[in-house]
């Protein structure tokens, strides 16, 4: 059976997810009584954060086939790239999902999970639709607001991308679209 091919765009989203959703990979505590050692504390999620982002720059060193010179070059364009990715992603995702009631999956409290990035052209939006009162063209003024700030996103994005390209070789280029980080 062919899997079918992922688009640079989820690619990118799941890369991305995986690093603000990375979780300890712990089994779920079991119901009954153990007599087993006492369980080692939870690693913080900025730990497993910084983990995820340094074998993620590993697989990519060695997938551009870069010399430690080059890589102290392309690592902070980059690095740049996937910071304006995941700013993008939390503007165009920013109500679903964002809630910080409850626990996480893992049955961490809320309190546990990094913080994003605030996106407040979102957040007025969200708090002009959560009133009743509002008018339409409150409402109208805030989402053009949220339109403008996903355009301004989406130019610091690609300037950040053109910024990148300028360094690399055209298979080191097809290499990152490969991978979601460059279109």
């Amino acid at each position: 059976m062919k899997m079918p091919q992922l688009t640079s765009t989820a690619l990118a989203f799941a890369l991305s997810a995986a690093c603000c959703l990375a979780q300890d990979p712990t089994p779920a505590p079991s119901t009954t009584p153990s007599a087993a050692a006492p369980a080692e504390p939870a690693r913080p999620q900025a730990d497993r954060m910084e983990q995820f982002r340094q074998r993620m720059n590993e697989f990519l060193k060695t997938s551009l086939k870069v010399s430690d010179d080059e890589w102290s070059i392309i690592q902070p364009l980059l690095e740049k790239v996937q910071s304006k990715q995941r700013e993008a992603l939390t503007g165009r995702f920013g109500m679903m999902g964002g809630g910080r009631r409850g626990g996480d999956r893992g049955g961490q409290p809320a309190s546990n999970r990094p913080e994003r990035p605030a996106n407040p052209e979102s957040d007025a939006l969200k708090s002009t639709l959560e009133s009743e009162s509002a008018s339409p063209a409150e409402i109208k003024a805030k989402l053009e607001a949220l339109r403008a700030a996903h355009k301004k996103a989406a130019a610091e994005l690609d300037q950040a991308r053109e910024e990148l390209r300028k360094v690399l070789t055209q298979r080191q280029e097809a290499t990152l679209v490969m991978v979601g980080i460059l279109e």
